[in-house]
């Protein structure tokens, strides 16, 4: 099963409706057509007017109060934020000033530079988005959220004041995104306060509440701009099974003839003509209806692709021509999408699949042809809805529930906003509808339900990873950063509720129990505690296997042919070769006594599985393969009137300098440095924090971490997991006993990735392909894939060139894996199939190729491609200290990025 295809459903039958001989309810035949009480509604479909631009007053007042101080602005998609956006820094760029407008998409970031190159003049603005570097240094700078962020990291680090008098952050409400909202509320906690600040969000339903936050951390005024007036009202309406449209609702409940229908006719699985809409008949009833353009909002890539076949029909001459002249032109510039398998659909009947699997130069142009109205239709996902620009008259919707890569869940109100923020266009259309389609998985009182409700409010989803760790603490020491956590939104929400009597009288005891000791609260006791445990326990497991490994590094290394060896059954044997049977590891031995004979012409032996073996002797007679059977019987005979000593595992075990058993040495020395470095190892309590009695120090922290973790996100939470990943950072040696960075640390700081400490290992074992950019890159990329590839093709086997450098990486960074997953932090599943895929198109050039050996989508394997071309950079940036490194990798983002991934603008 690809990404992003669902998994099959499963559902109830139910019997309702006058059954047909078949057995099946009888079908009505489809007539698109229109109910008479919507004619009035649909009259006012046309273009509006044009008039002078004339600012709306949500504008205006936005302009006056970032005058005085920050603002967040809520308002409609459409309603005209960018506007504001635009007016803010024209002021700045007028005054001599400079100003940043973030983003939270690259390809949107791109979009805003063309757009706003037209409007300033392309020598006064720059692009930042590690994919395209354009004119850096211009007063203003339109990038990703993640670039702005790491340069504040950077401004921090050298005590330097971020160049910028203004900061736009465009789709505000990703600062409540589960995977990226933590890079939009460090930018946030981060920003100096002399920095105006201007949210601009669709669905913030908590503005008012994120506006405090604002004026709390960072003691400036912040004002407020709402306003709920979508500059194209939008209409629900409802596509009947036999083709009559209607409207969804009338006032505020839902229409009586569609709760009507809906009561005789609930929801039933798929069934013949049932488990897929006719999306033909969807478009024909809005085109009888001049509904179109139209945006159809599926539940997944495969659905997308799949319904354009099943749609037929003609565009009128004079837009088909007009469209086949902006293809054209479109395919100019992309000329590699000529081969595109959907461009027949384009030219045909005018629709297109928009999604994340298609390329992004494909997704650019139907995005181009659709906001030039030359589409009838486009089919996409609903995970696109909130960062794309290419609104319709009309947004269908096909289920009420959505795939979040897990399970099917019901859409939710702010789900719902985004997508049909996208019905009607300003300037082209006078009202806007949204249509819902009955099916199997459609619940048209849920949809109804969801327009009348607010978007969800926005939540803090910061989280302390090894990155934001090692960068804070080279600008700040740990009882500052311990400060800034406290501003974050998680700590401000927190702040507003009492916290449970009990976690705060747990608290208390702990403050009072720990006075004297070296631990700075009961976080800091916490994460010790934890840290200590782990060494102890992991120090007692390697001392309980210590006999074990001590005793099989003794036998690989001494049994060896004429060893001596004593036997379960209590008598001397010598080996004379090692074998194995029937899986089993074992040697050939004969007994050694003075009466030994020969059988066949060989030393009478027996073969004895290892694990009979109780000791080995120190004694070895000199036996080898070309010994012959009379000379090794002697030898053994004569050995019958000796008396050997036993040889003692360990001083055999002390030779091995690489195997196993060293390897398990140079652990408890670790673990011992480790636990010498711990603030425990001179402090009065140390005894009392192991204390698991009820009331003891131990069983207090157990219990108040329990209580942390099933409770909301606090401040005291952000600060025991900071503490986590700093304590591990010291055990790793990026951080030192003061609490500053190792020299190790300070170049591990600049990896701004998601496993800095796993690429940091392979850098520090000089583990990486130094000197083979491609092979780089192919290393690279299973470290930037986060979940597992299913495909039914196997993966071909890989190159040896690969194997080699993949086998040497991954022992480097093995051992540290380990001990992540140890102390209880998340490790990527590495994936090989992306790193052939990548290898592949670093060598060879062929993207169809490539994209067949990663075995997903187009659009996934340029993802592939952008990730690790991100983390390239991020060892480019390592000259300074590692400058073979830096000069390959830089090399190797050129080897990956380029066409078809990556298009000059």
């Amino acid at each position: 099963m690809k990404k992003g295809q669902p998994p099959p459903r499963t559902w109830v039958k139910k019997k309702n409706g006058r059954a047909s001989p078949t057995g099946r309810p009888a079908a009505s035949p489809f007539i698109p057509r229109i109910s008479s009480q919507l004619k009035p509604i649909l009259r006012e479909i046309g273009v509006p007017e044009e008039r002078p631009f004339r600012p709306d007053p949500f504008q205006v007042q936005a302009l006056a109060r970032l005058n005085e101080g920050d603002v967040v602005v809520a308002a409609p998609t459409g309603a005209g934020k960018t506007y504001i956006a635009v007016e803010a820094m024209a002021d700045v760029l007028a005054k001599g000033g400079r100003a940043w407008y973030a983003s939270p998409l690259k390809a949107l970031s791109n979009a805003k530079y063309l757009e706003f190159g037209q409007r300033f003049g392309s020598p006064l603005v720059g692009l930042l988005t590690g994919d395209h570097k354009v004119n850096p240094d211009a007063p203003l700078i339109v990038g990703t959220t993640e670039i702005l962020r790491n340069q504040l990291y950077d401004a921090m680090s050298q005590g330097v004041n971020l160049a910028t008098n203004l900061v736009v952050m465009d789709e505000a409400h990703y600062l409540g995104d589960p995977e990226r909202g933590v890079v939009w509320e460090e930018v946030i906690i981060y920003l100096p306060a002399r920095v105006r600040l201007l949210l601009l969000s669709a669905t913030i339903a908590n503005a008012r509440e994120i506006a405090d936050w604002l004026a709390h951390i960072r003691k400036n005024r912040t004002a407020t701009v709402i306003t709920h007036q979508r500059p194209v009202p939008l209409h629900p309406l409802f596509l009947f099974p036999d083709g009559e449209l209607d409207s969804l609702a009338k006032g505020r409940s839902l229409s009586p003839k569609v709760r009507h229908f809906l009561e005789r006719h609930p929801r039933r699985g798929p069934g013949p003509g049932r488990s897929t809409p006719a999306y033909g008949r969807v478009i024909a009833a809005l085109e009888k209806a001049d509904l179109l353009p139209a945006i159809f909002f599926l539940k997944s890539r495969a659905d997308c692709d799949q319904a354009l076949s099943r749609c037929w029909g003609r565009s009128d001459a004079i837009l088909a021509d007009r469209r086949e002249q902006r293809l054209n032109q479109l395919l100019e510039r992309y000329p590699f999408l000529r081969s595109h398998a959907h461009l027949k659909y384009i030219r045909g009947p005018g629709l297109a699949a928009h999604h994340a699997g298609h390329m992004p130069h494909w997704k650019l142009l139907v995005e181009n042809l659709m906001q030039a109205g030359l589409l009838k239709a486009i089919f996409s996902t609903s995970t696109v809805a909130a960062g794309v620009n290419f609104p319709a008259r009309t947004v269908v919707l096909c289920q009420s529930d959505r795939y979040n890569g897990r399970e099917f869940t019901d859409l939710t109100a702010t789900e719902l906003l985004q997508m049909t923020g996208r019905a009607g266009r300003r300037g082209m259309d006078r009202i806007g509808f949204a249509l819902v389609v009955p099916g199997p998985f459609q619940n048209p009182f849920l949809i109804h339900a969801l327009f009348q409700a607010e978007p969800d409010p926005v939540s803090s989803r910061i989280q302390i990873n090894f990155s934001m760790t090692l960068n804070l603490l080279q600008s700040h020491p740990p009882e500052q950063i311990r400060n800034l956590l406290e501003l974050s939104l998680a700590a401000f929400l927190q702040g507003r509720f009492s916290l449970d009597e009990e976690t705060t009288a747990i608290r208390r005891k702990l403050d009072r129990l720990l006075q004297g000791g070296r631990c700075q609260g009961p976080e800091y006791a916490s994460v010790l505690y934890q840290t200590r445990k782990r060494l102890e326990e992991e120090a007692i497991r390697l001392e309980q296997a210590r006999p074990k490994t001590t005793w099989e590094t003794a036998l690989r290394l001494g049994l060896e042919a004429g060893r001596l060896f004593l036997c379960a059954d209590g008598q001397i044997y010598c080996v004379l070769e090692l074998k194995e049977r029937r899986g089993k590891s074992g040697v050939v031995a004969a007994k050694v006594r003075p009466d030994l004979g020969l059988k066949k012409g060989r030393v009478r032996r027996k073969w004895h599985p290892l694990n009979k073996i109780t000791s080995l002797l120190t004694t070895r007679l000199d036996i080898g393969p070309e010994t012959k059977p009379q000379e090794a019987m002697k030898m053994i005979r004569d050995a019958a009137g000796l008396d050997p000593r036993v040889l003692n595992p360990r001083d055999l075990a002390r030779r091995d300098s690489t195997g196993e058993m060293n390897g398990l040495e140079a652990r408890l020395k670790t673990l011992k440095e480790e636990q010498d470095r711990l603030a425990c190892r001179d402090c009065e309590l140390a005894s009392r924090c192991l204390d698991e009695s009820e009331g003891g120090i131990a069983h207090l922290l157990g219990q108040l971490r329990r209580f942390e973790d099933a409770g909301p996100q606090s401040s005291h939470l952000l600060w025991t997991s900071f503490l986590r990943h700093f304590e591990f950072l010291k055990s790793e040696e990026f951080v030192n006993l003061a609490g500053e960075l190792t020299p190790d640390g300070l170049w591990a700081a600049r990896l701004r990735l998601d496993h800095p400490l796993l690429i940091a290992a392979g850098i520090r074992s000089g583990a990486w392909p130094e000197d083979n950019p491609a092979l780089l890159a192919s290393a690279v990329a299973p470290f930037v894939v986060d979940k597992e590839i299913e495909s039914e093709e196997a993966a071909r086997p890989l190159p040896p060139e690969l194997l080699g450098a993949w086998f040497k990486l991954e022992s480097a960074v093995e051992p540290t894996v380990q001990r992540l997953k140890a102390a209880g932090f998340g490790t990527p599943k590495l994936n090989l199939r992306a790193a052939l895929a990548v290898y592949s198109w670093a060598r060879l050039g062929l993207w169809e190729e490539a994209v067949r050996l990663y075995g997903l989508d187009p659009g996934d394997m340029a993802m592939l491609v952008f990730r690790a071309a991100d983390n390239l950079r991020q060892m480019a940036a390592l000259a300074d200290t590692h400058p073979r490194l830096a000069a390959t990798a830089r090399t190797a983002v050129g080897l990956i990025l380029k066409e078809p991934v990556l298009v000059p603008l």
